[in-house]
């Protein structure tokens, strides 16, 4: 049976992209589904049945679990242990200065709702105190919310800083600040009775994730590794070499409990989910 990943067609699937075409072997036959809307999408199509695993913004998987409870969604391992960086965006010719400037009734622009996109931006007005709750305005893809931003619909929206840079460099919209919570970026998801039937093969999964990314993160070499990014997924390389400088890929999968605790704390106080324990989140696949 094929087991069908979900992934963002961003940077950090980079390195499952290369061992898939590259011959690194992970003992049983994956199909990577790249999911362009992001994490609520995955989400949907993972409750679904559409996709068997998602790997996902942590803070997106955790508004999924809350909002899907009867599903069975849980979190069963980390991909990615570097904290996120959220860029927040404007349009060029903006009279917002600071992300500050945000606090009185901004509408921002999220893909989808229950995407990281909303996720983050209730965060930030809880982490900043921000004078009531945001406002929202669904806009797609990445491409779709710097129109939205462009022709007014939303006045700023939150996506990931390296994907971004390239926009900033054309000129399309204005970088306004990060917001960096601290608990992992991506994290894997499934259905609990997948997880328990099939402890071994995400494992398995896990570990040639963590070995894949090890490989093309050290082992390939700086200029290899930018060129494979820029052609497969357009990134300017002095941006590739940016994001490689701080990202840490996890080794293992293994899940911090402490961390995710963060997360669960701080969502719930932004709002964005209500009565959610670390123990209704995660789930470790068993042998």
């Amino acid at each position: 049976m094929v087991l069908r990943v979900g992934c963002v067609p961003e940077h950090f699937s980079a390195p499952l992209m290369y061992a898939t075409q590259n011959g690194q072997d992970p003992g049983e036959e994956i199909e990577l589904v790249m999911c362009k809307l992001g994490t609520g999408d995955m989400v949907k199509r993972v409750v679904a049945g559409e996709l068997d695993v998602a790997i996902c913004v942590t803070e997106g998987l955790v508004a999924g679990i809350g909002n899907n409870r009867e599903s069975g969604l849980k979190l069963f391992g980390t991909y990615v242990d570097s904290p996120l960086p959220w860029a927040v965006s404007v349009k060029a010719d903006s009279e917002l200065c600071t992300v500050d400037d945000l606090a009185f009734g901004a509408t921002f622009g999220i893909s989808r709702p229950g995407s990281g996109s909303e996720v983050m931006a209730r965060y930030a007005s809880s982490q900043y105190e921000w004078a009531g709750p945001p406002k929202f305005a669904v806009l797609g893809d990445v491409h779709g919310l710097i129109r939205g931003v462009q022709d007014g619909r939303a006045d700023a929206f939150l996506w990931e800083r390296t994907t971004m840079q390239r926009h900033y460099t054309q000129g399309a919209v204005r970088y306004l600040g990060t917001v960096r919570p601290p608990w992992p970026a991506f994290s894997y998801a499934a259905l609990s009775p997948f997880i328990g039937a099939h402890g071994a093969r995400l494992r398995r999964l896990q570990q040639w994730a963590g070995a894949a990314a090890a490989r093309f993160m050290g082992e390939i070499g700086e200029q290899q590794r930018a060129a494979f990014v820029c052609q497969a997924l357009g990134y300017a390389a002095e941006d590739v070499a940016a994001w490689a400088a701080y990202v840490q890929f996890s080794g293992d999968g293994a899940v911090d409990t402490a961390r995710i605790g963060k997360a669960v704390a701080a969502l719930e106080r932004a709002g964005v989910v209500a009565g959610l324990g670390p123990a209704d989140v995660v789930m470790t696949p068993g042998a």
